[in-house]
């Protein structure tokens, strides 16, 4: 039975209390908060995700595998220019459904399917040392060449500040590399979405804080007077990571008038070999003459079985309209994550989905498996 909105409710306030009152936090967000690392500190993105930094490089390396192998690959090309790239490749297993509602019976069929879910390159040229840099994130698969992210970044600036221009992914909430998830999918805040803007940000330890102004058209030209405006709010420190998000899109033109408000709170934990994410995130849409309210909720545990190996669980749930009653939707994920050796992760999961009876594919089951290959 799908969990009530109160209940939804209640559950992410209990997680992001205890997120708040614990200790240890900040890449991939579950290796950030194990390790008590700024994105910064592994990601030239200074908001996470994206190409790694020489000690990023390093860390994978070193504190991943199961397994070293012999050697130590160097991202850098020459003392200006470092590279990057990820691959993943997935098995997705879809499982045959059957619901019924007022003696109706809804099927569908099972599929099996290859897919090159990421495929991207990375170039990072510091024309000044540790100043300037010009960075270049190349979308190669799944749908051919296009450009992910590129911009200038100005970093070493007061408070730990940065300046960075061009096109990039905003900073907003937990950057986990499923897509899929509600709080990535449905707040829009995904790998897939960037948009052409400035960022400014600063991060005067414990604090860290960025704000975005961009076009709020994912990436294309505007087409009204209005920016989207996009903020991030944390604290990192021994005890834990909680930070806030916010996003305020007008999309308005003559014949439609349309706004969007996203907000959020996020973060992690470290209990011993177990890491835990989580959030909460609100998205009110408003036109004229009526409006909508969302809710998304992500949890996941994290526990490092043995070296390289790690056991994950999720739960997650998405209230695609307060104003309806019953049609929430939510998912268990089950699976394991293993670096075998540097660079290389495989990984299997079982997805339970349950969704409203009459929409039957939404109710499949899952079964996952990815070849992931990294530098």
């Amino acid at each position: 039975m799908i969990p009530s909105r109160i209940n939804m409710l209640l559950l992410a306030a209990a997680l992001l209390a205890g997120l708040g009152l614990s200790r240890s936090a900040r890449a991939e967000p579950r290796f950030a908060v194990r390790e008590g690392l700024a994105c910064s500190a592994c990601h030239v993105n200074r908001t996470g995700g994206g190409m790694r930094t020489p000690f990023g490089v390093a860390w994978a390396q070193s504190h991943l595998p199961t397994w070293r192998g012999p050697g130590v690959f160097d991202p850098r090309l020459g003392e200006s220019v470092s590279i990057g790239a990820n691959l993943r490749l997935d098995e997705r297993s879809v499982l045959p459904a059957s619901t019924t509602l007022e003696s109706k019976h809804y099927h569908s069929t099972a599929s099996s399917s290859f897919e090159s879910t990421e495929g991207n390159l990375y170039v990072r040229a510091d024309v000044v040392p540790q100043r300037l840099a010009v960075y270049v994130d190349e979308t190669v698969a799944p749908e051919g060449a296009s450009n992910r992210e590129a911009f200038v970044l100005l970093q070493g600036l007061p408070l730990s500040g940065y300046v960075k221009a061009g096109r990039f992914m905003l900073p907003y909430g937990l950057r986990i590399q499923d897509d899929t998830a509600f709080m990535r999918q449905q707040t829009g805040f995904t790998y897939a979405n960037q948009d052409l803007g400035v960022e400014i940000g600063i991060a005067p330890q414990p604090f860290t804080a960025s704000v975005a102004v961009s076009n709020g058209s994912l990436g294309g030209p505007d087409t009204n007077l209005a920016k989207q405006v996009t903020a991030q709010v944390g604290v990192v420190a021994p005890w834990g990571r909680l930070s806030a998000s916010v996003a305020y899109n007008d999309t308005s033109v003559p014949d439609f008038p349309f706004k969007t408000l996203t907000s959020g709170m996020h973060g992690g934990l470290r209990l011993g070999r177990l890491t835990m994410l989580g959030s909460l995130d609100w998205i009110r849409g408003m036109g004229q003459p009526s409006h909508y309210d969302q809710v998304a909720l992500f949890t996941e545990g994290d526990f490092e079985a043995w070296k390289g190996v790690h056991l994950r669980g999720r739960f997650e749930a998405f209230d695609p309209s307060l104003q309806i009653k019953e049609n929430e939707r939510d998912r268990f994920i089950a699976g394991v994550s293993w670096f075998t050796t540097q660079f290389m992760e495989l990984r299997a999961e079982y997805r339970i989905n349950r969704d409203i009876p009459q929409r039957v594919t939404g109710n499949a089951n899952e079964i996952l498996l990815q070849i992931h290959g990294f530098l």
